[in-house]
């Protein structure tokens, strides 16, 4: 079996990552722009000029050359949809699997990507078994 990702995957991968890191941004009082996002995830300015086309033509994002990019209603639902992927399982990973917290962050930005908006939910209800089982 192959270890390579499908290209379907890496394209969620990579526009999920893109959408959080501008919704933090935006959620830290920042007006992106791509600058911000080659700074934030360490990318060439030629990779973030990619995506950002790619997001606006998807209809994600509105962003016109040296303005700030702002979120579509589309975008903006699927940016919380995954900021609360990532908190959901760092949650499961600090309190259930005990992760070490210097690990919580990587661990979580990876599984994010993983996990379908049903297996969310469940892990969600585990979550909060867990919290009220060990008060």
């Amino acid at each position: 079996m192959s270890k390579t990702l499908h290209s379907n995957q890496k394209d969620k991968i990579s526009t999920e990552m893109y959408l959080k890191t501008i919704f933090l941004l935006q959620e830290q009082g920042i007006k992106p722009k791509p600058v911000d996002l080659v700074k934030e995830l360490k990318l060439s300015k030629g990779s973030i000029s990619e995506m950002i086309k790619k997001l606006t033509d998807d209809k994600l994002i509105n962003y016109e050359s040296f303005g700030n990019i702002t979120f579509t209603k589309k975008g903006l639902q699927k940016a919380k949809n995954v900021v609360r992927k990532y908190l959901t399982v760092k949650d499961f990973l600090i309190n259930v699997l005990k992760v070490p917290l210097d690990k919580v962050h990587d661990e979580a930005c990876n599984l994010e990507h993983a996990f379908s908006d049903e297996s969310i939910v469940k892990l969600n209800v585990l979550n909060k078994l867990k919290k009220s089982t060990s008060r």
